[in-house]
């Protein structure tokens, strides 16, 4: 394969990311005293000049007096409901609160309407804390980790981590973090519900810092309407969406609004170099090249945590030693030297790998992994597969048989428990994957202004200016989007933070959405429960 068509194949992969995990333009203005109600827009403005008692017209009176001219808002009115999560034997009474937050301009109209779910103990507790929770894309609704790990019922799965349906069933979870901290499910402008209103278009959200400052303001509402500001504040998020907790964490802080007390990334996008990466940079082959043989394990019957974990540390000491120095070697050189290896590896033919100089890029090994058996793998997780509707093309095409194939499932799941459930009804269309969003958004880089998005300043930086900040970063070992490798690479190149606590990094069976396999789920929660108690003990939190 030529120079030339790698980069073919990385700026394929690039679009793909951007569905899921996939200085910026001026951000939307917010005022900072919002308020949030159904209520909340102004009478529709004077439609004629206002007349003297002499007659005399007084124009330029009636148009400072005139009022703004009335917001139209599309969405209900919140919706409150009671419920008892039954788990591990006991019963926790809660409530449940679906509505939308409604950030306002300078003028004090509404700009967007940012619909949420919430999950509260009940009877209350303000020091409890309360859990921001966001997932990716950009473009993606919170659908996934409501439905698929933290909320109080989830989708069911098989065993290997596959939705069933159609239809799709909800059950109880019983991994639901409710149980030691409060919930609320945020979809960003443009996804689920939530939309902007007003004087501002979707786009004016749809950038880094833009998405930062509007989130970051939805927090400091929600806060101050709830009177739970002075509650410990965490913040969850899954591929783009941990990108985006750690740059909502960072503004909060920068904006002294707050300062969080940990974070959970799952599956998470931090540095974009890393995953788009350049066309001569060997780095990413490398760090890809452990979830390649993870796949390869569990088609071989090693599915479990511990034992994908003590099967891969040979393969990511090679990854980062003799691959790599290989690779840097040269496309040919390094070819000749390591594609027997990586054909041992990854269960490719040989031909194929020597083909591609031992450089595999993700597109060639769904593909290619299981073309005997007419399979093409997703993405998102490379151990499972659905039939390959064009086996006779070089490259995969159709819908990724997880992310797509999926996709309906989740949509209406939200929206029957929205409705049956919560007894949230709207006739507006939901929005699990908006990829309008993702085709659009400013992530603050140009031709001009070289490089990549990132946020592990951001995280190095929340950490020093609060060093008592947990930070657990989970990873699934066969996903394809956000390798598993690159969270502890990007780790280890931080330098010590005297006094700071440690960033946990932590690796789960599963792909991307590593938690609908029921053992990572349940592992999951208890590694954030963990986190959670140990980060509230060094604050002295009674939580």
């Amino acid at each position: 394969m030529t120079p030339t068509q790698y980069r073919i194949h990385r700026a394929f992969f690039v679009c793909v990311l951007a569905c899921l995990v996939f200085a910026a333009s001026p951000s939307t203005a917010f005022a900072e005293d919002a308020h949030h109600a159904a209520d909340a827009s102004s009478e529709p403005a004077a439609s004629k000049t206002e007349k003297s008692e002499t007659g005399k017209s007084e124009a330029g009176k009636s148009e400072q007096a005139a009022e703004p001219k009335k917001v139209l808002l599309r969405l209900p009115p919140d919706v409150t409901s009671h419920h008892v999560l039954k788990q591990d034997g006991g019963e926790l009474p809660y409530t449940a609160v679906a509505g939308s937050i409604k950030p306002v301009d300078s003028d004090g109209q509404p700009v967007a309407e940012i619909f949420y779910v919430s999950y509260a103990a009940e009877p209350g507790d303000t020091k409890r804390p309360v859990t921001f929770v966001f997932n990716g894309g950009p473009g993606a609704a919170s659908t996934y980790l409501h439905l698929g790990t933290m909320g109080p019922k989830i989708v069911a799965t098989t065993d290997t981590g596959a939705l069933t349906g159609p239809p799709s069933r909800l059950i109880p979870n019983d991994s639901s973090w409710l149980d030691f901290t409060d919930l609320v499910f945020v979809d960003p402008v443009g996804t689920g519900y939530s939309r902007a209103t007003g004087s501002k278009t979707g786009k004016d959200f749809w950038g880094v810092e833009q998405d930062a400052n509007s989130l970051a303001e939805f927090i400091r509402l929600y806060l101050t309407e709830t009177g739970r500001m002075g509650s410990p504040i965490f913040l969850a998020g899954e591929s783009y969406g941990g990108f985006r907790a750690a740059a909502v964490t960072r503004k909060l802080q920068r904006k002294g609004t707050l300062s969080p007390s940990g974070l959970v990334l799952i599956s998470p996008a931090l540095e974009f170099s890393m995953l788009r990466g350049e066309d001569y940079d060997p780095l990413p082959w490398a760090l890809a090249l452990p979830s390649y043989a993870a796949v390869k394990l569990e088609s071989d019957g090693i599915t479990t945590r511990e034992g994908l974990a003590g099967a891969l540390k040979d393969v990511e000491s090679y990854a980062m030693t003799d691959y790599l120095v290989a690779l840097a070697s040269g496309i040919e050189q390094g070819g000749q030297a390591a594609s027997a290896k990586v054909a041992e590896l990854t269960g490719l033919p040989l031909e194929k790998v020597q083909q591609h100089f031992a450089r595999i890029p993700q597109r060639l090994f769904v593909k290619e992994f299981d073309r005997p058996g007419g399979q093409v793998l997703s993405l998102y997780d490379g151990s499972i597969g659905g039939p390959d509707p064009h086996p006779s093309s070089a490259w995969p095409h159709g819908p990724d048989p997880v992310l797509d194939a999926t996709a309906p499932l989740w949509s209406s799941a939200f929206v029957r428990y929205a409705q049956e459930h919560l007894g949230y009804k709207t006739d507006e269309s939901f929005e699990l994957l908006n990829r309008k969003i993702s085709a659009s958004w400013d992530f603050g880089t140009s031709p001009t202004k070289q490089g990549y998005a990132g946020v592990l300043d951001d995280i190095q930086d929340a950490r020093a200016a609060n060093r008592n900040l947990g930070v657990l970063i989970a990873s699934g070992y066969t996903d394809l989007i956000t390798p598993y490798s690159v969270p502890a690479y990007l780790v280890g190149q931080l330098p010590p933070l005297k006094g700071a606590s440690p960033i946990e990094v932590r690796n789960y069976a599963g792909g991307h959405m590593l938690y609908l396999r029921a053992p990572s789920r349940r592992a999951l929660k208890k590694d954030a429960e963990a986190m959670y108690r140990r980060t509230l003990g060094e604050t002295g939190s009674e939580g």
